[in-house]
């Protein structure tokens, strides 16, 4: 089985409570050039977007993850719903709430030293935050790194969370949820 297959396999057990978020970190022990380390990125961005989707049932119209993946790793998840922007905790549907808080909030040390690992062992700079989203009518998602080495890097992760809802909550109001175009980023 490759790499990426064990990898997304052992996501979806995590996911089914079948294996703990740290049996993730045992699937990168890797030594990777530069290239396979970013595609790794792509890939583990890509799979946490889709399942930001799936745990709100694919019923919202926009999904955005800001991935802090600094000394506290962890994701800030929110969503468009019907031209307003919700956190994820506002959600009405409480096993939404749920399985978001249980299944994907405790991965973020997981994807931050998966991500972060091989970045270090090809002697990369690390990536200090990313921000994701995903747009459900056309399913295009789009990602904006900030690295470590970035003069933004050691922005305060409220700073950027408050600042990015709040250029987003603007902007949505005059964006098709269709437009296939992706969004502002802060910074």
């Amino acid at each position: 089985m490759g790499f990426f297959k064990r990898f997304f396999k052992r996501v979806e057990d995590v996911n089914k409570g079948e294996a703990t978020v740290s049996d993730l970190e045992s699937e990168f022990n890797l030594e990777l050039p530069e290239e396979e380390a970013m595609d790794l990125w792509v890939e583990i961005a890509q799979n946490v977007i889709v399942n930001v989707v799936k745990a709100a049932n694919n019923s919202v119209d926009r999904a955005f993850v800001l991935i802090d993946m600094r000394e506290q790793p962890s994701f800030d998840i929110f969503y468009q719903i019907a031209g307003r922007l919700v956190m994820w905790n506002q959600l009405e549907d409480t096993s939404m709430k749920e399985k978001i808080k249980n299944e994907l909030l405790p991965q973020a040390a997981a994807v931050a030293s998966a991500v972060n690992g091989n970045f270090e062992q090809t002697e990369h700079p690390k990536i200090a935050f990313a921000q994701l989203q995903f747009e459900w009518a056309t399913k295009a998602w789009f990602s904006h790194v900030n690295w470590e080495d970035d003069e933004y890097a050691n922005l305060d992760k409220e700073e950027i969370l408050n600042n990015w809802f709040h250029i987003l909550s603007d902007e949505i109001k005059g964006q098709p949820i269709d437009s296939d175009s992706k969004l502002s980023w802060y910074p």
